[in-house]
């Protein structure tokens, strides 16, 4: 019981790691504007929670609703989750080139990578959620009662910690 317990546990994260950076933007900015949140925010700043809503450490689940987790988190098990990642990352080392080429940057190239990481993140989140309803509808009132119960977790600060940003040092000029 332990064993199938530790494999869904396992299962589910390896699945929200090759997720955990799903954050889709709602839309992109204008290239030149200020990062939306403060300093360290951005096009280039994609990252976001993507665990799992339902957690399910100190549920009591029954062995069937076991079963069916693991048949859930099997079937939906990211085929190469690794080659997602690389995906990615090639998008953004894209992203770096064109952002340190020399001359003016060509913005349309640079929303062409841009929407197509947005495209990635909002079907890795889509797939989360899928999966989370999946869960959900395994759970018993109870379960999902005592889920809810659980105060939510903090979530460290993320771009900015909403403080305005600090003042750019003073120039100094010398004659």
């Amino acid at each position: 019981m332990k064993k199938v317990l530790m494999a869904t546990a396992l299962t589910l994260g390896m699945m929200t790691s090759a997720v955990s950076f799903a954050h889709a933007q709602e839309a992109t900015p204008a290239v030149g504007a200020p990062p939306p949140g403060g300093p360290g925010c951005g096009p280039m700043h994609h990252h976001g929670m993507g665990g799992p809503i339902l957690k399910l450490d100190g549920v009591k689940l029954t062995s069937a609703q076991k079963k069916k987790l693991k048949a859930i988190f099997d079937a939906n098990k990211p085929s190469d989750p690794k080659a997602d990642m690389e995906q990615i990352h090639s998008l953004h080392q894209q992203e770096r080139e064109v952002l340190t080429t020399p001359g003016p940057v060509d913005q349309a190239k640079l929303q062409q990578i841009e929407q197509q990481i947005s495209t990635m993140q909002t079907e890795r989140a889509t797939q989360r959620l899928q999966v989370e309803t999946q869960v959900h509808d395994i759970l018993t009132k109870k379960q999902l009662k005592q889920i809810a119960d659980r105060p939510e977790p903090q979530m460290p600060p993320m771009c900015g910690n909403g403080a305005p940003p600090a003042p750019p040092p003073a120039a100094t000029e010398s004659k």
